[in-house]
C-alpha cells in the first residue's frame, strides 16, 4: 500500500472516531436535556460534561453553565459562561451571556464570602483541637478555690476545753486510786491495833480524796464533751468558696469541712 492508501486510512478511522464520539456525545446531551427540562440540573450537568469531554463543542459549555444558574450554584455557573465565551466569542447570544454574568456577580461574591468565612472557621477549629492535643491540661481550666476558715478561734477552744477536761480526768482517777489505797491502809491498820486520831486522820484524808475524785470526774468529764463539741462546730465554719466562669459573669459556689 502507498503513501497515499495509508494516509486513506488514516484519515477513514480519524473520521469514524469523531463520528462515533459525537454520536456518543448526542446521546449524552439529550439525556441531559430531559434531565433539565425535568429540573435534574445536577444530573444534566453531568451528562453535558461527559459530552464535552468527547467533543469540546463550546454549546455544552452553555449549557453546562445554565445548569450551574438554575442550581443557584452562581460561581460555577459564571466560570462555565467565561469559558463559553472563550472558545466562542462571537456567539449569537454573547451579549445575553455578558448579562447574565453581571447579574451573577452580587451571588459570586456572597458565596465567595461565605465560603472563605467557612474555610476560616474551619482552621479556626483545627487549631484548637491541634492545640488542646498538644496541652490537655490547658483544655480545662480548674475554676480557682478559695478557703475560707471562721472556726479556727472555736477549735482552738475546743481543743484547750478537752486538755482541761483531761486534767480533770486524771485528777479523777489519781484520786480515786488514792481513796482506795487510804481505805485498805486503814483496814490493815486496825487488824493490829489503830488509835482514834489515826482512824480520824485515814478517814478525812480517804473522804477528801473521793471528793476530789468525783469533781475531776464530773468537771473533766464535762470539759471533754464541750470540748469536742467546739472543735466539731468550728469544723462546720471552714467553706472552700469556688469561683467558675459563666456567660455574662461568674458562678460562686461553697461546700463545708464537718
Amino acid at each position: 500500500m502507498g503513501r497515499l492508501g495509508v494516509l486513506a486510512l488514516v484519515l477513514a478511522t480519524r473520521i469514524a472516531y469523531a463520528d462515533d464520539a459525537q454520536s456518543k456525545a448526542d446521546v449524552f446531551f439529550q439525556k441531559g436535556q430531559q434531565d433539565y427540562q425535568n429540573n435534574k440540573f445536577q444530573a444534566a450537568i453531568e451528562l453535558f460534561k461527559d459530552a464535552y469531554e468527547l467533543v469540546h463543542d463550546p454549546v455544552y459549555l452553555f449549557n453546562i453553565a445554565q445548569s450551574y444558574r438554575k442550581a443557584a450554584d452562581c460561581i460555577n455557573a459564571q466560570d462555565y459562561y467565561f469559558k463559553y465565551l472563550q472558545e466562542s466569542p462571537a456567539a449569537p447570544n454573547a451579549d445575553v451571556v455578558k448579562q447574565w454574568m453581571r447579574e451573577l456577580q452580587p451571588c459570586v461574591d456572597q458565596q465567595k464570602k461565605r465560603e472563605i468565612e467557612a474555610a476560616k472557621r474551619a482552621e479556626e477549629l483545627a487549631r484548637r483541637d491541634r492545640d488542646a492535643k498538644e496541652s490537655p491540661a490547658t483544655a480545662a481550666p480548674v475554676a480557682p478555690t478559695v478557703e475560707q476558715d471562721d472556726g479556727a478561734g472555736l477549735r482552738t477552744a475546743g481543743f484547750m476545753a478537752m486538755g482541761v477536761g483531761g486534767v480533770g480526768l486524771v485528777i479523777g482517777v489519781t484520786e480515786s486510786v488514792r481513796g482506795s489505797s487510804l481505805q485498805s491502809g486503814l483496814k490493815a491498820a486496825c487488824q493490829t491495833s489503830c488509835t482514834y486520831d489515826q482512824i480520824k486522820s485515814l478517814d478525812d484524808a480517804g473522804k477528801r480524796a473521793n471528793t476530789i475524785a468525783a469533781v475531776g470526774y464530773i468537771s473533766g468529764g464535762v470539759a471533754l464533751a464541750a470540748g469536742i463539741g467546739l472543735y466539731f462546730y468550728g469544723r462546720s465554719k471552714v467553706e472552700h468558696v469556688v469561683v467558675a466562669p459563666a456567660p455574662g459573669g461568674a458562678t460562686v459556689g461553697a461546700t463545708f469541712n464537718w
